[in-house]
């Protein structure tokens, strides 16, 4: 999971996954769907969508023809869709989906909204949350069906310090020096993980300022002269002079410091709401996950990110393509996203694993939602080769807040320039 969702969020499969080399269409154009897959087919997820496309089969007749190409596609889906040689359906995420939709290969899905989900007398709308549909939208449309949700948190065990939430940030420094103090690793951090280690500055920006707070850091100079700017660069700072992360954190490659985080040797971890799913069998007897949203103050936004189907908007067959889509929302089928994948489902009415109930929580509750990485990461080369690199200074020690917000600024006029 962590896999997927980070290469789709770093740009690595956003445009990777290899189509079939079929041309659409080859078959009967409307008694047949072409379906390129970006799960593997051992994967839960992918045993999934091959139930679902078999059961669809079944009951409208329509073949699925469907095609798992897992992680290591080549570059050449939109190409091939452009060519009309691509799917019918594809795997998609809130990081990745943007990338299409400006190929204009990303079909319109409002009016799947209003389809009946078949045997639950209900619209596709009426079973997916408002925050849910927002995470899948992209210049004014819903652009994907989702059928999980993602998102991030602070993660503990509840076995060890039970009803572990401090509201505040200072309370939040209180029980890490109080941990610190005990002769515990308060915070572990895989710090070779350049996208995990912007967790912090991410968290602690938009969970205090909202959708746009982050992103707008590489689309105008001004917004680092933002006091809430230099506000959340000062809590990075202060984790960073702290001594609250491991030895050595920023040379640890992962998975260990998120293994040895599930061992026990560490208190804290911010991760993704794939973490206990990925460490399962690294998990000490006895730990009970449970999370906590970073404190931050202000609107307390959480993260809404999606992971699900797109259409192709040159494919052979986008009506039946949706048809599909409102068929695969049944709850039956998010039922497997909890209890099989183990992840969040996007329907709220499914309810998630135990140790992603408070997750689950947090979103349906949040007054205030963005999306994963507040959309910085669609613009790969400032994402990759400008911000991750300075963030990376900050969470290092190697720059205080001051520095960094000066730095960013003239790299973002620089970076800006450089696109004239």
């Amino acid at each position: 999971m962590r896999k997927l969702t980070a290469m789709l969020t770093v740009g690595a499969l956003a445009l990777s996954v290899g189509a079939c080399g079929k041309k659409n269409g080859s078959g009967s154009s409307d008694k047949e769907l072409v379906y390129t897959s970006s799960w593997g087919a051992d994967e839960p997820q992918g045993k999934l969508i091959k139930s679902i496309a078999d059961d669809f089969t079944a009951a409208t007749g329509t073949k699925v023809d469907l095609k798992f190409v897992g992680r290591k596609g080549t570059d050449t889906l939109p190409t091939e869709m452009n060519a009309g040689q691509g799917p019918d359906l594809f795997d998609t995420s809130t990081d990745s989906v943007g990338a299409f939709v400006a190929q204009n290969l990303a079909e319109p899905l409002d009016d799947v909204l209003d389809m009946e989900v078949p045997g639950e007398g209900k619209k596709v709308r009426d079973v997916l949350p408002d925050s849910v549909q927002k995470a899948s939208t992209d210049k004014g449309h819903v652009r994907f069906m989702a059928h999980t949700v993602i998102s991030t948190a602070v993660w503990y065990d509840a076995a060890k310090h039970a009803g572990l939430a401090p509201r505040t940030w200072k309370e939040f420094i209180a029980y890490l020096d109080e941990a610190k103090k005990d002769g515990r690793t308060p915070l572990g951090q895989d710090g070779t993980v350049n996208f995990y280690n912007a967790y912090w500055f991410y968290s602690a920006l938009v969970r205090s300022e909202g959708a746009g707070s982050l992103s707008a850091l590489g689309k105008d100079p001004a917004a680092w002269d933002k006091s809430a700017v230099l506000a959340a660069a000062e809590k990075v700072e202060q984790l960073a002079d702290g001594g609250y992360f491991q030895k050595d954190f920023m040379a640890t490659k992962y998975p260990a410091a998120q293994d040895a985080w599930a061992q026990g040797k560490y208190d804290l971890n911010l991760n993704g709401t794939w973490l206990a799913a990925e460490t399962g069998s690294k998990l000490a007897n006895g730990t009970e996950v449970a999370s906590f949203q970073l404190p931050a103050g202000g609107k307390n936004s959480v993260e809404v990110g999606t992971l699900g189907w797109g259409v192709n908007a040159k494919g052979h067959n986008v009506e039946t393509a949706k048809e599909f889509l409102a068929f695969a929302l049944q709850k039956k089928y998010e039922e497997k996203i909890s209890g099989t994948a183990h992840n969040i489902p996007a329907r709220p009415d499914v309810p998630a694993p135990g140790y992603l109930a408070g997750v689950q929580k947090d979103v349906a509750e949040a007054k205030y939602t963005h999306r994963t990485y507040d959309d910085m990461a669609a613009d790969k080369n400032w994402w990759n080769n400008v911000f991750l690199p300075l963030d990376d200074q900050l969470l290092s020690g190697k720059i205080d807040a001051a520095a960094f917000v000066k730095t960013g600024k003239k790299k973002a006029a620089d970076y800006l320039a450089s696109k004239d």
